[in-house]
């Protein structure tokens, strides 16, 4: 092997192990910023507060931020917690042009980060062309049947956010089932490709 090759090879090896460091970084960091950013400027107002800089103001603001998440999911947890978010889902869904927004998006979350297995299968389907594949999930197994063809409830979702995606009824005898987990099929989603599972062979 020459020189030049051991430097691209030991150059290449160097920067897989770090990319995984560096975007990690790179998106606490935007997190910070950004709504780190838009809290602290609270922070400032208070007079212990008030000369301290930009960037530590917005570090108070995103550990505000995480703290108050948290403190969400723990008042939640509890009865009072429960029963409060209840009448809050009873008052939204009662709010005409938003009720149906917010009905989408409770049911969305709830299904994606609460109960994953709402989804059954990873399913793989010719998407957006004819000859290009993608990542889908079946929701269910109950069918539908148009014009004499049976179709699956098919939830594709977007890269690299999973949280949004398209509803499809899929034709049957086009959807290809596999063995690959629900967490799986996510990871690769989110990744947009970079995390891959072992099986990755599959026929029609």
């Amino acid at each position: 092997m020459g020189m030049a090759n051991k430097i691209k090879r030991h150059f290449i090896t160097g920067f897989v192990a770090i990319l995984p460091l560096v975007f990690t970084i790179s998106v606490i960091w935007f997190l910070i910023q950004k709504v780190g950013g838009f809290f602290g400027e609270y922070f400032t107002r208070i007079p212990a507060f008030i000369n301290i800089s930009k960037p530590l103001s917005s570090f108070f603001g995103f550990l505000a931020v995480v703290i108050g998440i948290y403190l969400i999911g723990l008042i939640t947890s509890g009865f009072i917690g429960r029963w409060s978010v209840k009448r809050i889902d009873n008052f939204m869904t009662r709010v005409p042009f938003v009720k149906g927004l917010y009905n989408a998006i409770r049911q969305l979350v709830n299904t994606i980060f609460l109960d994953r297995s709402a989804f059954s299968k990873v399913v793989i389907i010719k998407y957006p062309w004819k000859n290009t594949y993608t990542l889908a999930f079946l929701t269910n197994e109950d069918k539908w049947e148009i014009n004499d063809k049976e179709f699956y409830n098919i939830f594709l979702p977007t890269s690299p956010n999973p949280t949004s995606g398209y509803y499809l009824l899929y034709p049957v005898s086009e959807i290809i089932k596999t063995d690959i987990s629900i967490q799986d099929g996510f990871k690769v989603i989110a990744s947009g490709g970079i995390i891959l599972p072992d099986k990755r062979r599959f026929k029609c």
